[in-house]
């Protein structure tokens, strides 16, 4: 039997991308995870996250499990927001790591962290996108804090929280100003806004159909936000890592 746990990194912020994470194990190695310190990414120091990653990297390609990572763009988001809403887009990245990651002819048990209030609802939407299901052998357990709950799903969010930490760092590093964690909670987030909202468009690492960003571009420049321009880089971005 496997365990596919999917969780997301990034649902919040203004600036930069929503990161989702999956992992396939087979449930004879659940204890491993559970060994090393496996849980929530959000209560475990950032050293220690790094090194987490790490060790789970190195375990899939030693023991095969799979992995994957989607990475959805501001303008991604942005593009979303404008024929559906968040929940949606990401039942649809939910499903499409399922169906990369999903072993054939065998059974098992697909774990998501639930990004919609209704954690029921979130798991039906999301088999309403896999075709064929339900797939024999297969249940969904969808709920809210499964990486508390769900080792697969708690891993899956250390390689969702990390590959975003990292692209927060590759963004401050590209705008040359120190942009926090990106969160509107973060003062130092909300003080690069103005800087970000500077020129004749906000700046691409930005959410522009956030709140945040619609009322500070108001207030600098008197006007609504522009449309964002759909082009090329718009595209939805996926790394795919799968042993």
């Amino acid at each position: 039997m496997w365990c596919i746990g999917i969780d997301e990194a990034g649902r919040g912020p203004v600036i930069g991308p929503l990161v989702v994470g999956a992992l396939l194990i087979p449930e004879s190695d659940l204890a491993l995870l559970k060994d090393i310190g496996i849980t929530d990414s959000k209560l475990i120091p950032l050293e220690r996250r790094l090194e987490l990653d790490s060790w789970i990297r190195e375990n899939a390609e030693k023991r095969g499990w799979g992995f994957e990572l989607h990475v959805s763009k501001p303008s991604d988001i942005d593009r979303a927001l404008t024929t559906t809403n968040l929940n949606e887009h990401e039942v649809s990245i939910f499903a499409s790591l399922a169906r990369k990651l999903r072993p054939e002819n065998e059974g098992g048990e697909l774990q998501v962290d639930a990004c919609d209030a209704d954690a029921g609802r979130f798991g039906n939407n999301i088999a309403t996108r896999l075709p064929d299901w339900p797939w024999e052998g297969w249940s969904i357990d969808s709920r809210h804090a499964a990486d508390l709950h769900f080792l697969a799903v708690g891993a899956a969010s250390i390689l969702a929280k990390v590959a975003r930490d990292k692209a927060i760092e590759e963004i401050s590093e590209e705008v040359g100003i120190e942009i926090g964690s990106g969160y509107p909670s973060d003062p130092a987030t909300i003080s690069a806004i103005p800087q970000l909202i500077s020129g004749e468009s906000p700046h691409t690492c930005l959410r522009w159909k956030w709140a945040t960003v619609e009322t500070a571009w108001k207030n600098m420049h008197g006007t609504s936000v522009p449309s964002r321009p759909i082009d090329s880089d718009a595209a939805p971005t996926a790394q795919r890592t799968l042993f």
